[in-house]
């Protein structure tokens, strides 16, 4: 069985959430798009507003990794027959590190 303190996996869980959330409220987008309106015609507007778009994907998809973390964790919490070895297993699921990275 999982050898950890429910409560304290629920409290991860919800702290978990709430940085996936906040961190979802990024907007780089706006501000990005506006250089383009300020500097019209000149092409450093398309690149502020081509990499506003790349940011806010990738604040999104690390927005989406805090909620599928926190998914775990509750499905973990709520299973009491969890093994510390199908947590961990469930963890590594998500691939946190890229190959060829620290790990």
């Amino acid at each position: 069985m999982l050898q950890v303190d429910i409560d304290e996996l629920r409290r991860l869980a919800t702290t978990v959430t709430s940085v996936g959330a906040e961190i979802d409220k990024i907007d780089v987008r706006t501000n990005g798009d506006k250089v383009g309106e300020a500097f019209p015609g000149v092409e450093i507007g398309a690149a502020c507003a081509k990499a506003g778009e790349y940011s806010e994907g990738a604040w999104l998809r690390i927005a989406e990794r805090m909620q599928k973390l926190a998914a775990i964790v509750n499905q973990c919490a709520d299973n009491v027959q969890t093994t510390d070895q199908q947590f961990k297993n469930r963890l590594e699921e998500m691939d946190f590190f890229a190959t060829g990275s620290v790990g």
